[in-house]
């Protein structure tokens, strides 16, 4: 087995299940995230601009998912999941949190707790135990899944202007 190359493996055929689980998740957005967002976050994304980003989104995770099952490379394996971390398991944490939070209903909830969280964990673990990915690779990708996500947050949500912090943190007044 060469370092650059693996062989097929579960993994590759099990990444599969990501834009499946994702198209699910839009799905589940779609009836009222928009309005979720406007109303309970200060924020405002149009239906238009929704279903643009989550084609986009989805382009590159199939795209991403293309890439490494036909390669058979680490380097495409690691960029699948830093793309996933922010994609599905901070998306998973950014529900829950809102869910909690603010107390009303995150449109895309249960898809990202019954769907994203596991089947990220699953992945995860499967990556590691077929040498695709390092505890270090998966510490990073993480890192950057978050900033991607905040990145997201703030360019799809807040138009790349003023985050209501009060909202997010009632302890930040200004």
């Amino acid at each position: 087995m060469s370092a650059r190359t693996l062989p097929p493996s579960p993994l590759l055929r099990s990444i599969w299940l990501l834009p499946c689980a994702f198209a699910l998740h839009i799905v589940e957005e779609s009836r009222g995230f928009t309005a979720w967002v406007r109303d309970v976050l200060g924020g405002s994304i149009g239906l238009g601009a929704f279903l643009v980003n989550n084609a986009i989104f989805m382009g590159v995770l199939v795209g991403l998912c293309a890439l490494a099952t036909r390669t058979r490379q680490r380097w495409a394996v690691i960029a699948l999941f830093f793309w996933v971390a922010g994609q599905v398991f901070w998306n998973f944490v950014f529900h829950l949190f809102t869910e909690i939070h603010f107390g009303a209903y995150s449109p895309g909830l249960v898809t990202a707790t019954l769907l994203y969280y596991p089947l990220y964990l699953f992945l995860v673990r499967q990556a590691v135990v077929e040498g695709w990915l390092t505890v270090r690779w998966i510490a990073a990708s993480l890192i950057a899944g978050a900033l991607g996500l905040a990145f997201t947050i703030w360019a799809g949500l807040y138009g790349f202007g003023d985050v209501p912090l009060s909202r997010w943190l009632p302890f930040c007044a200004h």
